[in-house]
């Protein structure tokens, strides 16, 4: 099967749709990717990737193709350019490839107007398009401080809900999702696949293993940004701090644009010795944290992006077989309950944090006990195994009904 992947982000930025079409690859189809330069991690392009050098190339199997796009830089200008300039470069090369896909694939992260590449390939080849949708949009606007009277917010509806409605498929990580895009962006029902996000299985072999060194460490892995609300986890943090009775640590292992006001809150608190701000680190070089953790934490911002979004570094925690402390609203509270793979409290609540946080100090048996029921509960439905069997019957769907 020829397969045509756009997304604006891809190798040697880290995600998952490196992992995605290096399989498809490897299972014997053509796979073309429309991507641009590489900025994300460093929000500057290598010098290897600048004067129009490897702007073809092939990764592990996968045809690449890179589009030119101004760098993300820091500041909302340089963002917007990133991104517009992404939309606008790839919709020539759409507009004017010899490229004929048998299938459209749009792996849709933020922002949603990356999708317009593939609808404009897909109106010019008549190729079936299957949108993977991780970020829900206009919603995603208001984390910005966008409301829904802006001139801008309701722009991005219309065009939001032009660009959904122009798929064969929307497939969908979550089921809030399906409330969202049915109810505001005006989707078929009948056109929405839910299809959770895997995991990379990077850390079986620390399932089960704890470090006994005498102190419980917690670990929050990912994005520092607003909406991952790390200020929640800095002010439990203090709270606990007058709580809890053993020994105990967290470990921040990230980077953001919220990071400098975390550290800065963290020693204003007076916790900066009971927390660690490690930085980033690619997912190959994290296993000793993963080792080294006795519980994750997942924390995000009370919104309806919040609330609807189940972060794929949960996927990444019940790999690992450790248990959860969640501090969210909507499915990722939820399903941590419904899995019993950890406990949950509100978004934003830093005493009830705090709390659940001292209670898996208190009862290392019972948080065991839970983090193996999330490794049960990720072998039967988050490995790529099955996130690609899933992908390749919708595939296999979408082309024989065109």
């Amino acid at each position: 099967m020829n397969i045509f992947v756009v997304s604006q982000m891809y190798y040697p930025d880290n995600f998952r749709i490196n992992e995605i079409t290096q399989q498809m690859a490897a299972d014997g189809h053509n796979v073309t990717v429309l991507t641009g330069l590489p900025d994300y991690t460093t929000s500057r392009i290598p010098k290897e990737y600048r004067w129009f050098r490897r702007r073809r190339e092939t990764v592990a199997g996968v045809n690449v193709v890179r589009v030119p796009t101004v760098a993300r830089r820091s500041g909302v200008v340089f963002r917007m350019l990133n991104y517009i300039s992404f939309v606008v470069s790839g919709w020539l090369y759409a507009k004017f490839t010899r490229q004929k896909p048998d299938v459209i694939y749009s792996y849709e992260t933020s922002p949603v107007l990356q999708v317009i590449p593939a609808v404009a390939l897909h109106k010019r080849r008549k190729a079936p398009l299957v949108i993977y949708c991780c970020d829900i949009w206009p919603e995603c606007l208001k984390v910005w401080g966008v409301g829904e009277e802006s001139p801008l917010f309701r722009y991005m509806k219309r065009v939001s809900r032009d660009l959904f409605n122009a798929a064969d498929r929307v497939a969908i990580t979550s089921e809030p999702f399906e409330e969202y895009l049915t109810g505001v962006n005006e989707v078929p029902r009948e056109r929405l696949v839910l299809m959770p996000q895997h995991a990379e299985d990077l850390y079986r072999d620390v399932a089960g293993v704890y470090e006994e060194n005498g102190v419980t460490d917690f670990m929050f892995a990912g994005n520092i940004g607003a909406a991952q609300d790390v200020e929640n986890i800095v002010r439990a943090a203090a709270l606990l701090k007058e709580q809890a009775t053993a020994p105990w640590h967290i470990h921040i292992v990230g980077d953001g644009s919220a990071r400098a006001g975390c550290e800065q809150l963290a020693a204003e608190l007076g916790v900066s010795g009971c927390i660690t701000f490690h930085g980033k680190f690619p997912p190959e070089e994290l296993l000793s944290f993963y080792k080294l953790a006795d519980a994750f934490l997942l924390t995000l911002t009370d919104s309806v992006v919040g609330a609807s979004t189940l972060p794929s570094k949960w996927q990444g925690y019940v790999s690992a077989g450790k248990p959860i402390a969640v501090s969210c609203n909507g499915i990722s509270a939820a399903i941590t309950e419904r899995v019993d793979c950890g406990l949950a409290v509100p978004a934003g609540d830093s005493e009830g944090l705090a709390r659940i946080m001292n209670e898996m100090i208190n009862d290392p048996v019972r948080s065991r006990k839970q983090g193996e029921n999330g490794r049960r509960y990720y072998d039967e439905y988050c490995t790529k195994e099955k996130f690609m069997a899933s992908l390749y019957a919708l595939f296999n769907e979408v082309c024989e009904t065109r």
